[in-house]
């Protein structure tokens, strides 16, 4: 089995040049390589004194306009460890290593790979300079990509025979909601904070209706501290640890000072279960998309590789986390995608180019491909019936209330046109694939007119609700109106003083 890791005193950084030439000394020493013979390079002249060539590639760098930084990298170091059940030659190794490296990131890179056979099992390091003598800039080495050094090592390792282990997803969408539930109890905090502030009128009152939403607060010491008591929260959270300064006693209480529209602690609790209760139904904010089998390419026990059209006569993949799929029982994956998450783009033929790709342009170009639509669960429409349901409770009580939800009205009225227009498109899509196939009928065929008109048929769907809730938008608006007319009829009326 292959191992790619990490030196552990270095985490695989090199940091300064004294770093750098000792461990190109280190990994090419003779009496581990077969005296040189298992030492070679890319984009280097002698791999023995390719100290001074990486350097070189730096000054150049510098020339043309890049600047030195603190704590600078130099170059990455990567060990790739084989077992001795794989009962592979060192020449083996060497090239296994040397074919990583290059599908990692192609042919413009420099690096040195030294096989040792100074240990029971045969491994490699390899030294990579971290400035790109064809971009003079620094090569970034995230998780993710050092993910995909592991997995290309395991797809190389497996042509030479060496043993790998099948990999599955080992987490899924359903597993990551029950974890966000378990470990979000800040997040949860944060809200009921920001919804208290809004409706209490000085310190006292904001404690009193914490203690209805089951927030104990000590206030006794020198920073403040809540705790959540229907939660299994071990230790109290301090004011100052939250995410926002705003929850700071100080800033809260300035801001209390400023409250106008107040309701009673009876009436908190009433108001905070409604608002609960619109998320909970509508808490998806992201976009669902089906892909089916013929658009993976692979999957680790991390992630799931989905192959996409991108340009012209370019092979491509993304990964995507395990956290954001689910397995469906017919073999197909359903993926959960937010707009504005980014994610790892895999040039294959030229891997210098990878690059990262947002959710956005991600569900377009499955779409494209496959057909398949994706159902929005447009975070507008959860904002909005909130803000229904507050300014009903809050009119019914008798207090104003603004008219910040008109700007997400407006958002949801531009939900409505560009949904009618996907279906539009989708209606021509059906059309132009059935006059395209209809004299020569396959089973595949038959399933993509199927898939495309599912999902125009669930769209049709989202696009009936996303209009009632405009039917209540403008009625409320309406109401809103009228309310406020009235309020200034009657300011009018009062006698003057």
């Amino acid at each position: 089995m292959t191992v790619i890791s990490l030196p552990k005193k270095s985490h695989g950084v090199v940091h300064s040049p004294e770093q750098l030439q000792n461990t190109l000394n280190y990994i090419t020493n003779p009496e581990k390589t077969d005296n040189y013979e298992l030492v070679s390079g890319q984009n280097i002249q002698n791999p023995v004194t390719a100290f001074d060539e990486m350097l070189q590639t730096r000054d150049l760098a510098i020339l043309s306009g890049q600047t030195p930084r603190k704590n600078e990298r130099y170059a990455f170091h990567f060990i790739q460890s084989f077992s001795p059940d794989d009962d592979l030659t060192p020449q083996q190794v060497h090239e296994i290593g040397l074919k990583t490296m290059k599908e990692y990131l192609g042919e413009s890179v420099e690096f040195v790979i030294a096989t040792h056979q100074d240990r029971e099992h045969l491994h490699n390091h390899i030294v990579l300079n971290a400035t790109n003598p064809k971009t003079l800039k620094k090569f970034q080495q995230s998780q993710i990509q050092f993910e995909e050094l592991k997995e290309i090592s395991d797809s190389i390792s497996k042509e030479y025979g060496a043993k790998i282990i099948p990999h599955r997803l080992q987490n899924s969408h359903k597993k990551y909601q029950v974890y966000l539930a378990q470990r979000s109890l800040r997040k949860i905090l944060e809200k009921k904070l920001s919804f208290l502030i809004t409706h209490s009128k000085d310190w006292q009152d904001f404690k009193v209706k914490a203690d209805i939403l089951k927030i104990d607060v000590d206030d006794s010491n020198k920073y403040v501290t809540y705790k959540l008591r229907d939660t299994d929260q071990k230790q109290n959270i301090r004011d100052r640890s939250l995410k926002n300064k705003k929850y700071l006693r100080e800033n809260i209480t300035d801001v209390l000072k400023q409250n106008k529209t107040v309701i009673s602690p009876d009436e908190i609790k009433t108001l905070w279960e409604q608002q609960e209760s619109i998320e909970s139904k509508q808490q998806e904010h992201e976009v669902e998309i089906l892909v089916e089998d013929w658009q993976i390419e692979k999957e680790t026990d991390k992630y799931l590789y989905i192959n996409v059209d991108y340009g012209l006569n370019k092979e491509q993949s993304v990964k995507i986390p395990a956290r954001q799929v689910d397995r469906l029982e017919n073999g197909d994956f359903k993926l959960f995608l937010k707009g504005n998450d980014r994610y790892y783009f895999l040039d294959k033929n030229n891997p210098e180019k990878n690059r990262v790709m947002k959710g956005t342009t991600l569900v377009r170009n499955i779409q494209s491909q496959s057909g398949n639509v994706p159902l929005y669960s447009d975070s507008a429409s959860v904002k909005l019936s909130q803000l229904f349901n507050e300014f009903e409770f809050l009119i019914s009580k008798g207090i104003e209330f603004d008219k910040s939800f008109e700007s997400i009205g407006q958002d949801l009225l531009q939900t409505f046109e560009d949904t009618e227009n996907t279906i539009d498109e989708l209606d021509n899509r059906i059309l132009f694939f059935v006059e395209k196939n209809k004299h020569k009928p396959s089973n595949e065929t038959v399933k993509t007119i199927k898939s495309i008109t599912t999902r125009r048929d669930r769209l049709k769907d989202e696009l009936f609700k996303v209009k009632r809730d405009i039917t209540v938008y403008q009625k409320s608006s309406k109401r809103l109106d009228s309310y406020e007319k009235e309020r200034q009829q009657q300011k009018n009326q009062r006698p003057h003083i």
